[in-house]
Parts: structure tokens; sequence; C-alpha cells
């Protein structure tokens, strides 16, 4: 790792040099109602993590194992996480050791839940989790042949000998093998509250050409997940209930297909947080949810295995505009309090049962 360079952020409105670079990030600092812009005077750039900023966003961008980097960060400091983790055997990112191609369901769901014990230590005491994973089917049939042209990610399992077409398995086969559920129940072992399991309808899902005698599979399961019982929430910012209806984003980005709709990610990042509210995507891949956190003035931190992802996603925010910041001061950053955060109206002291007089409120 290379040495931290010292370095300041400087606010062009009023020429004072920041203290850290999410001080005063997208809000009117009351001197001038125009939104800050930032700038680096001189650069940090650590090979396997870098921070960004411009115009009231930060995002940060690890490089590596999800669990590791995770580690690095400060606990109770997200208030909301959003990832889809790569799918039990669903396809190849070509990393040995990659979760997803275990030998076993058991060995999938315990390795996801080292991962989501550290997002809950990073998760703030109020924050939510939106987790959006699939399911998949066991085989015992052996490999299989053929070709695949609708999804040419998929064509790995041609080559590649997968469990769930391994014989033996302790389940009749063509079984769909309920892995959502099996990773929500863990959770709740964990001590996660399990606050809704949302139904992802994503209406323009490729049809199954080799799946003649059962419906397509057209729904996905987005879980919401809390700390506690206790939490902060934004429900007045769902344009639905618990049954999402979005279409699957068909663009590709750093070679990704099977990416986040912006959509399905702003609605998770609506509800759980306030404008300069922390969010984090421990499996971000093209960088969907960086994305959309920048777009709304969230600091944000997304972090992969791939190279070619990270990198992406690094080179598309240069290209915005953004500039690099020091990334110990961007961590300091991630444990303020958000500007608005004791009127945002998700904000658990904020809640009121009906009935409840607002005055009662402080009493809370």
């Amino acid at each position: 790792m290379s040495a931290t360079v010292d370095m300041a952020i400087l606010n062009t409105a009023t020429g004072r040099v920041l203290n850290t670079p999410g001080e005063n990030l997208g809000r009117d600092n009351g001197t001038n109602p125009a939104v800050p812009k930032l700038y680096a005077v001189q650069q940090d750039v650590v090979p396997h993590r870098q921070a960004l900023a411009k115009k009231g966003a930060c995002i940060g961008m690890m490089h590596g194992d999800s669990l590791a980097n995770l580690r690095q960060l400060p606990s109770d400091a997200f208030n909301v996480a959003i990832t889809s983790p790569p799918y039990y055997w669903a396809r190849d990112y070509g990393y040995d050791g990659q979760i997803g191609h275990e030998d076993s369901v058991d060995e999938y769901v315990n390795a996801l839940m080292a991962v989501f014990d550290e997002i809950k230590r990073v998760l703030h005491p109020e924050g939510v989790f939106y987790l959006n994973i699939g399911d998949t089917y066991y085989s015992g049939n052996g490999q299989p042949h053929g070709h695949d042209p609708k999804c040419s990610s998929r064509s790995f399992m041609r080559k590649k000998l997968r469990a769930v077409d391994k014989s033996g398995w302790n389940l009749p086969k063509k079984s769909l093998i309920g892995v959502p559920w099996k990773v929500a129940f863990a959770m709740q072992a964990r001590g996660w509250t399990l606050r809704s399991d949302i139904i992802w309808n994503r209406g323009n899902a490729f049809v199954e050409p080799t799946a003649r005698d059962r419906p397509y599979r057209q729904h996905e399961h987005v879980f919401m997940f809390s700390k506690s019982r206790f939490y902060s929430y934004d429900r007045a910012a769902l344009p639905e209930e618990d049954v999402w209806n979005i279409p699957i984003d068909r663009s590709e980005r750093g070679e990704h297909n099977a990416m986040f709709p912006s959509e399905l990610v702003r609605r998770c990042i609506m509800t759980g947080s306030p404008e300069g509210g922390k969010v984090i995507d421990p499996f971000v891949g093209s960088g969907t949810t960086l994305e959309v956190a920048a777009r709304l003035k969230r600091v944000a931190v997304g972090i992969d295995l791939s190279k070619t992802y990270t990198d992406t996603v690094i080179q598309s925010f240069l290209g915005q505009g953004f500039t690099t910041v020091n990334w110990e001061r961007f961590c300091v950053a991630l444990t303020k309090e958000p500007p608005n955060w004791r009127e945002w109206n998700g904000n658990l002291k904020n809640f009121r049962k009906p009935g409840t007089p607002k005055d009662r409120l402080s009493e809370r």
C-alpha cells in the first residue's frame, strides 16, 4: 500500500478549508445558498481503494474481497445497505473461491453470513438492509449441453460441473432449492429482523426456453432487514408497496449484464436515508448503487472483487468531474450525522402512532 498523502479540500464558495470531505456536502453552509464545489489540492490514490467527491456527493470504491474490505470501515456508519450478491451457481466471475460456487447451499449461506455479519456491524443502529437474491433449481442430471443464446454469462455451466448438476442431493430433481429463504432464515437466526419480503416483478424478464413444464420466472425477492425492531424509515418515499414493478435494465456497463435497475436502488436509498446519508453495497458490480447514490447526494461505498468493475466505476466518476479525496478523511466523514438527520421524516424520533400528539415525540 502506498503512503498516505495529506491533502486539503476547499469550499470554493467561501475559500475555507473543510476538515473532511463530508462536511457541508450538498447543503447551504449558512453564507451562500449555492452548493459548494469541492476539489482536491493533492491526490491520494491507494491501489485498492479510492474516494471521490463532487457537488454534494462522495463515493468510495474498494477493490477486493468484500469481507476483508468491510473490516476496514467504521462501525454504525451506514444508514442503508443495498446489494445483490452472486446467486448460487448462476454465473462464473472467473475467480477461484468466489461466492456462489460452493459445494453446498449451506456453505454458500455461511459465506454470505460472514459478509452480512460485517454489514450489520457497519450499519447504523437505525439502519436498514435491502437484499436482492435469486433462487436456483437442482438438476442432478450432470453437465448440461447445447448453447444458451439468451445469456452468454451462463455458458460456463457447459464447461464446469456445477454442484447443482451433481447427483446425490437429498432433494427431488427439478426442485427449486429455496435459496432466498434459506438466507433469510439464517439472517433471522443471527439476530436480523426481517421486516418485508418485497416482490420485484421484472416485467421484461427473458423467457426460459427449456422450461416447458412450469411458469417462467419473472420475479425475485428483495428482503428488507433491520438491526432491531426500532429503526428509521421513510415509507412515504415508496410509489408502490411490497410488489415493485420495475423492468430489468438491459444496457451493459463494465461487461456486467446482471445490473440493478436504477429505480430499484432509488427506492431503497430514499426510504432508508436522508440527503447526505450513508449507503453501502458490498457486491457493487457495475456501480449502479453508487451512481444513484451520487445523483441523490449521498455518501456511498462500493466493494467488488473484480478490478475491471472497480476501475470502470472509478473512471466513470472521474469522467463526470469527480475529484479524488483523502481516504482516511472520507472514512471520518462516514461517521458524521447527515445534515438534516433530525428533521428527516424517516427518522425514528419523528415516528408517531396514530392518535399520538406531535408534542409527545420528544418523550421518545
